[in-house]
């Protein structure tokens, strides 16, 4: 039976950036982008992202591990393609740490360079909402605007 985004569970603890060899963004600031993204999250979708995943399988195609958070609750998500370690995007997120523990994705920083074929706002959006479901079990479909 396929695994459904939703049934996905977190690792038994958390994915470091020590556990793979990864490589930051290009040298190109010009097409290292950063634009906000407003979309709500739960605590247990703030968990996920927070755990991270790592690869298991030659299929698996994403390293993804957080930084933080912070005092103020200021969380990074990271994400690398596996097999490269080519640093693919960054979402920045903002914990509630007085109440429940949800959240909210605030922005999102991503590669636009040839090594990502140029992709604009609306595919990295795509493409790391689509790896959020998949890779984590968070579903953020109804942030993608």
């Amino acid at each position: 039976m396929p695994t459904t985004p939703t049934s996905k569970a977190p690792p038994a603890s958390r994915v470091v950036a020590a556990d793979m060899q990864l490589s930051p963004f290009p040298n190109s600031p010009r097409e290292i982008h950063t634009v906000g993204w407003n979309v709500f999250l739960t605590p247990d979708q703030i968990y996920r992202l927070v755990m991270g995943s790592a690869p298991e399988q030659m299929e698996d195609k994403w390293f993804v591990y957080s930084e933080g958070p912070d005092n103020s609750g200021k969380l990074k998500v990271n994400f690398h393609r596996s097999w490269t370690g080519l640093k693919i995007a960054t979402l920045f997120v903002l914990i509630d740490l007085k109440g429940e523990g949800a959240g909210k994705i605030v922005g999102i920083k991503w590669n636009g360079t040839d090594q990502t074929n140029g992709m604009d706002e609306e595919e990295a959006k795509y493409m790391i909402s689509t790896t959020l479901a998949w890779v984590l079990g968070v579903n953020v479909e109804k942030g993608l605007k």
